[in-house]
């Protein structure tokens, strides 16, 4: 004990007190002491004694007393070094320390968080999980893991997954688990093993993150460039049909002048459909815009009159250039070539009248001395709210 303690082999004038630090004084006075006065003996209590150095030692006793009409007359103690327990004690403090760290962590954790021993029997079930998979954690834990989750074109790929997993490899995959309703998840997965301070692996982590949205995302990006490359070409094709009916008619800078023109009206057809949700276009912004490529559309000569309507893509396109034209043909030679020119673009709708199902068109015209001649056009239409788009379309009349 003097070796302990660090104390010269001859000490022996000391009492108990003088051995220990004030704290563990009190202690003795006002716990053990008593102790041993109704008890008669302590059994491996921690106690630390002061070294010479003033720094603690700690120890483990195991004590009896000798009591004389209720005085303790004598106390023998048997004491211990407790360095190596010590550490254990402190070793274990930690370990549970960082084990409700990890607890808390997967509790909050966003992601699904399960752990599985090395029978595959789910040990661990976060609230992740029950969000994700619609499983309470009372009902799974306990039971194997290959039991719920899985489809049955999913199992195979499940079990070689676990075996690199179980290998020591990271595994990450983009797979698809089943909600307990029965409907499938897109998840990105990660399996992990679990080892013990020997090496031995006796579990698995998975977790899972939901990638559903993602999955939908990037579908409907791809139906987008699938849509993008189909108008791109439609829209090539009309530029290609707009050259050569130029062509016949125009050469030189009247080619250019008209080919530009009539481009424009196109991309203002365009514009049109983009200013809606790229299906549908409106008709008064689709007539103010071919006007405006050659008179003003505000000009007080000009009169536009008409319930909101919507085209189709098709519709829009055939409509807005054949305005157009008729714009182009006013301000040459017709009503707008005049200082008092006036024109009026109305139009109604109108049920019952069957469509030209190859343009989306229905026409109404007569024969004069300068060729045909439209009398109106009726164009399949919707009106401008979208629960009637799936309705019987009505036909507007332009005249």
């Amino acid at each position: 004990m003097a070796g302990w303690l660090g104390l010269a082999d001859d000490t022996c004038d000391l009492n108990l007190h003088d051995l220990l630090p004030r704290p563990v004084r009190i202690y003795y006075e006002t716990h053990l002491r008593p102790l041993l006065l109704v008890e008669g003996a302590l059994d491996e209590v921690s106690v630390d004694f002061l070294r010479g150095d003033g720094t603690r030692f700690g120890t483990y006793m195991n004590a009896s007393a000798d009591i004389i009409d209720g005085q303790v007359e004598r106390i023998r103690m048997a004491v211990f070094r407790h360095d190596a327990r010590k550490s254990f004690e402190e070793e274990l403090i930690a370990r549970r320390r960082e084990s409700d760290v990890f607890k808390v962590l997967v509790a909050s954790s966003p992601q699904a968080v399960i752990s599985v021993d090395d029978g595959m029997i789910v040990r661990t079930w976060n609230t992740a999980a029950t969000n994700l998979f619609g499983y309470a954690a009372d009902t799974l834990i306990g039971e194997p893991v290959g039991s719920v989750l899985l489809s049955t074109d999913t199992r195979g790929t499940f079990a070689t997954s676990l075996a690199r997993a179980m290998t020591g490899e990271v595994v990450r995959e983009e797979t698809v688990r089943i909600h307990r309703d029965g409907h499938p998840i897109a998840v990105e997965a990660s399996m992990a093993a679990v080892h013990d301070e020997l090496g031995q692996v006796f579990g698995v982590v998975m977790t899972y993150t939901n990638i559903s949205q993602r999955k939908t995302a990037e579908a409907e990006a791809r139906n987008l460039l699938l849509e993008l490359n189909h108008r791109a070409k439609n829209v090539l094709s009309i530029v290609q049909v707009i050259a050569r009916q130029t062509g016949r008619l125009h050469d030189g800078p009247d080619f250019h002048a008209m080919l530009s023109q009539r481009l424009a009206s196109l991309i203002s057809n365009q514009e049109s459909l983009v200013h809606k949700d790229g299906r549908n276009a409106d008709l008064a912004q689709l007539v103010r815009a071919q006007f405006s490529h050659l008179v003003d559309p505000l000009a007080p000569t000009l009169t536009f009159n008409g319930p909101d309507l919507l085209l189709s893509r098709e519709a829009s396109q055939a409509i807005g250039m054949a305005i157009f034209e008729l714009v182009t043909n006013a301000v040459k030679y017709g009503a707008l070539s005049q200082p008092a020119g006036r024109v009026s673009l109305l139009w109604t709708v109108s049920d019952g009248l069957e469509s030209d199902t190859r343009h989306g068109l229905a026409g109404r015209g007569r024969t004069g001395r300068h060729g045909a001649q439209t009398s109106g056009l009726w164009i399949p239409s919707h009106g401008a709210d979208p629960r009637e788009r799936n309705r019987r379309p009505n036909y507007t009349r332009v005249r």
